[in-house]
């Protein structure tokens, strides 16, 4: 019989796979090499497989739970695992696909609003909008310098990149936003009746820069 690896497991696209599942009041199990998940009636349990190489997503619901080797093989592959509210909403967190080591992130729908009013309160104030846009540049051209000039990798694949041209071009975009008047992060604050634009601002070209 021929053995399965986990590379032939992902050669179904996921654009072609045929199965999500979303499951509720089960266990999730490895039983003889197989995915499985586990429900109980009455005093009988009941086991149904799950065809991980034809899977896209599994959905977890309310009353789940699953097993660390359930887990490694639906890693392997390559199936989308997220844990959720009763009927599918909201999501709580998922994995992505194709990565060593699956960090779960909080995927919440509910966020304060707070967070877009602090967003969107500088929108339609046409000066400090241009503000935010000249911020951002700067930081894209930052971060642009530090991983097109010098960088090994790419140097190493053959891929050359011609520093001195793009040099001159970076340098010549900063002195067209060092002509016109710096970010006043004060005067910003001033006009929003809060801190909140500047600070935004900052946690923005602070992420753009890492």
């Amino acid at each position: 019989m021929h053995n399965f690896s986990a590379s032939d497991l992902k050669t179904i696209l996921h654009s072609k796979r045929a199965n999500l599942y979303y499951l509720e009041h089960c266990r999730v199990l490895v039983n003889g090499g197989r995915v499985e998940y586990v429900t109980d009636q009455g005093k009988n349990s009941l086991y149904w497989n799950i065809p991980i190489a034809n899977t896209t997503s599994l959905l977890l619901g309310t009353g789940t739970s699953i097993t660390q080797a359930a887990m490694h093989e639906l890693g392997k592959a390559g199936v989308l695992v997220g844990f959720c509210g009763g009927g599918g909403t909201p999501l709580y967190s998922a994995n992505e696909v194709e990565v060593e080591v699956a960090w779960f992130a909080p995927q919440s729908e509910y966020r304060p609003t707070e967070y877009l009013q602090d967003w969107v309160r500088f929108w339609f104030d046409d000066g400090l909008r241009l503000e935010a846009a000249k911020a951002f540049q700067r930081a894209r051209l930052g971060r642009i310098a530090e991983h097109w000039c010098g960088h090994r990798q790419l140097a190493d694949s053959g891929f050359e990149v011609p520093h001195e041209a793009l040099r001159s071009t970076l340098e010549r975009s900063r002195r067209l936003l060092l002509e016109s008047a710096p970010l006043d992060y004060a005067a910003c604050s001033r006009r929003t009746a809060s801190s909140s634009f500047s600070a935004s601002v900052r946690a923005s070209t602070g992420v753009l820069s890492l």
